[in-house]
């Protein structure tokens, strides 16, 4: 049996599902961490990026249900989590609108606000890649986002690639508790 795979065939969205936008984000853009300062690639010491990046936010996010405000929290931070600085876990609050009559690309994206993720001790959490000793401090705050939701209570979970919690935060970015 031979199939002719086109160009066409491979991405045609299946029946019933129409693609109603696209967005775009410049990969320059900054976030309202307030951050200063870069960030580079481990044993690259030329390959930097601003410490308030901007990005990798697609890893997880979430409608909170409330006038097109979505949060989202990148992953572990640029070069995989293999920086020579310790990347600061954060949660982005964005409007997002959709012109369904306008040509692409119709979605726009607004930053609102970014807050640090800080454990109970008022420390940000990291998101680095590699081993730890386990005496490393960094092991105890490594957190990689890999899902996010907003409960009824307004409180923020996000769900840790590393495991094996779910971590609940307040609105602020503070660690109210681990769910094992």
């Amino acid at each position: 049996l031979a199939v002719l795979l086109t160009a066409s065939s491979l991405w045609a969205a299946p029946n019933g599902i129409t693609l109603v936008g696209k967005g775009l984000v410049s990969g320059t853009a900054l976030d309202k961490s307030g951050l200063n300062g870069s960030i580079c690639q481990a044993g690259v010491p030329t390959n930097c990026v601003p410490k308030a990046i901007f990005g990798g936010f697609g890893s997880d996010i979430t409608y909170s249900g409330h006038d097109n405000v979505f949060l989202a929290a990148p992953d572990r931070g640029p070069f995989d989590g293999l920086t020579d600085v310790p990347y600061l876990d954060r949660v982005h609050f964005l409007h997002i609108t959709t012109n369904l009559g306008a040509p692409f690309p119709n979605i726009q994206t607004t930053l609102l606000d970014t807050r640090l993720l800080e454990n109970e001790s008022g420390q940000t959490f990291v998101g680095a890649a590699g081993a730890f000793d386990v005496d490393d401090e960094l092991a105890t705050l490594r957190l990689d986002p890999e899902g996010i939701r907003i409960g009824y209570n307004g409180h923020i979970y996000i769900s840790d690639e590393y495991g094996p919690f779910v971590f609940e935060f307040s609105r602020q970015g503070r660690l109210l508790r681990r769910l094992a």
